[in-house]
């Protein structure tokens, strides 16, 4: 981890070919591999990137993954699952940002909740339609506890620019991979930190464009 943390610093001080601009919003879309127990499991990847300079742009992103197993973590059942929720905040630079391509380096930093349900056991609640606002009664797994940690997680970033999406060239769409390793923090009732340490893997669709 160490020599990581070295091999970011060093690329960090080399020169950028800025294309990315000061004012731009990046939103990425996609899916990635999230560490749970041993195993890699694919969740959603959300990730809003501001740019405060043609280099550096931080924001949020979201993960989600609700993997289901067949004993009960130290509980009276044998069917559960986990809605884990990872909030980071991503700082990352571009060390290379020509035309087509852009390499950029990271750090992201946050907080993974995990909450273990019973699938033998469920409770009612009201959900509420986001568009009409009328709300409807739905059957969810029983929550048995919540485990929450703190991560970072040092990563790269690859994309490559695949169309522009206006007439005026000030929005593009790019096909962006990432990967890094995740370093989990802290403790818990049914988990432990290093359940969730370990390489992370994402690809998606990137939109870019200059906020008004």
């Amino acid at each position: 981890m160490r020599y990581l943390l070295l091999f970011f610093t060093f690329l960090f001080t080399q020169i950028t070919f800025a294309q990315s601009q000061q004012n731009d919003l990046a939103v990425t879309i996609g899916a990635t591999t999230i560490p749970a127990f041993n195993k890699n499991k694919i969740g959603l990847d959300i990730t809003a990137r501001y740019y405060f300079t043609d280099a550096f742009s931080g924001g949020l992103s979201l993960n989600i993954v609700s993997p289901k197993y067949n004993h009960g973590f130290g509980y009276e059942t044998d069917r559960t699952l986990i809605n884990m929720y990872s909030f980071s905040i991503p700082l990352q630079y571009d060390v290379v940002n020509t035309e087509k391509l852009t390499l950029s380096f990271g750090f992201s930093n946050g907080l993974l909740l995990n909450i273990l349900r019973n699938r033998n056991e469920s409770k009612e609640v009201i959900q509420y339609d986001p568009d009409t606002g009328i709300g409807y009664n739905t059957q969810v797994p029983r929550r048995l506890k919540t485990d929450s940690y703190y991560t970072l997680t040092p990563y790269a970033d690859v994309s490559y620019r695949l169309m522009a999406m206006n007439i005026e060239e000030t929005a593009f769409m790019f096909v962006t991979s990432k990967v890094g390793y995740r370093n989990v923090f802290g403790n818990g009732s049914f988990s432990k930190a290093s359940d969730f340490s370990n390489y992370v893997v994402s690809l998606g669709i990137t939109f870019k464009g200059i906020l008004d």
